[in-house]
């Protein structure tokens, strides 16, 4: 098993108490010991802070309490900068549980890559209802996560993610203010500079409460409802354009020629370009509809 590389997990919470525990349990009773939790409750109104103190006497733990309400990302932002002390980092949510193995799975693959780029672990995940009963599991990459699957598709969901010690600084010190999410970011940092590795097993059961499921839990043709609505109706996909004219605007002196040149491609919206979009050779998004759909998008002339 590898060991004495350590892992600072960061999670936040906010109105958790219903599941906290179940989540905190299973961070601290990974396989991999190595682990300190570092907790911050970004001004809960429940008894969250209450089923937290229980674990104040444990030498893993350490808790922050905020006085005002942050919101996210805001609020990892904030505890990324308490934490500086560790190999690699990994994010947690309030309401989930992990399987494991997932702290020694992600610590193996990251011990191949160089530390002195920043680099990424993500994996697949579990989707499950409000009594953690399985609904679907994730799909992720069909190819090595690259630079060009990052643009288009987040990589994974920050639940999932670990870094390393490079990549924690590169994200603490280089953050999007266009994206509303650190998720997309931190995979367009890391596969632009360093590494990204899949773990395709799912390493954690991820708990949707009431009301918060999409199409995509469902079945086919809600999730081609989904897909029009998202893709052709809403504004999800400007978001995306923004953020990458953002990303190319603050790393374009620091960026390796093949990057600038795949930015600068698709952040080309002239007449002629866009049909050479459309017919790109190569899958931009991980499943086939959705891949489908954004070139329709790019022939509209809308991304």
């Amino acid at each position: 098993m590898p060991g004495n590389k350590q892992v600072a997990v960061l999670l936040c919470t906010y109105n958790g108490e219903k599941y906290i525990r179940e989540q905190v349990d299973s961070i601290l009773s990974q396989s991999y010991r190595d682990i300190r939790l570092y907790i911050q409750d970004d001004h809960s109104t429940d008894g969250t802070w209450n089923v937290l103190q229980r674990y104040s006497d444990d030498p893993r733990v350490t808790l922050y309490k905020k006085e005002d309400n942050l919101g996210y990302p805001e609020c990892f932002y904030d505890l990324m900068s308490k934490v500086d002390a560790a190999d690699y980092y990994a994010f947690s949510d309030q309401d989930d549980v992990w399987e494991k193995e997932k702290m020694e799975r992600a610590v193996r693959l990251l011990r191949d890559a160089d530390p002195q780029k920043p680099a990424l672990v993500f994996a697949n995940y579990v989707v499950c209802d409000e009594n953690l009963s399985p609904i679907r599991t994730s799909k992720g990459p069909d190819r090595a996560p690259d630079f060009l699957y990052s643009l288009y598709s987040c990589l994974g969901l920050g639940f999932t993610y670990v870094l390393n010690h490079t990549a924690k600084q590169l994200i603490a010190q280089r953050r999007s203010v266009k994206n509303v999410t650190k998720d997309a970011w931190i995979g367009m940092c890391c596969t632009a500079f360093g590494s990204a590795y899949f773990d395709a097993a799912p390493e954690a059961f991820h708990r949707r409460n009431s009301g918060a499921f999409s199409a995509q839990d469902t079945t086919w043709l809600q999730i081609q409802k989904d897909r029009v609505r998202k893709f052709l109706l809403g504004s999800g996909l400007n978001q995306v354009y923004s953020v990458m004219e953002e990303f190319y605007q603050m790393f374009e002196g620091e960026l390796p020629e093949q990057h600038k040149k795949e930015l600068r491609f698709f952040l080309d919206r002239g007449l002629l370009h866009r049909f050479r979009k459309v017919f790109y050779p190569r899958r931009l998004r991980y499943d086939l509809g959705d891949d489908i759909m954004l070139r329709v998008m790019f022939a509209l002339g809308k991304l």
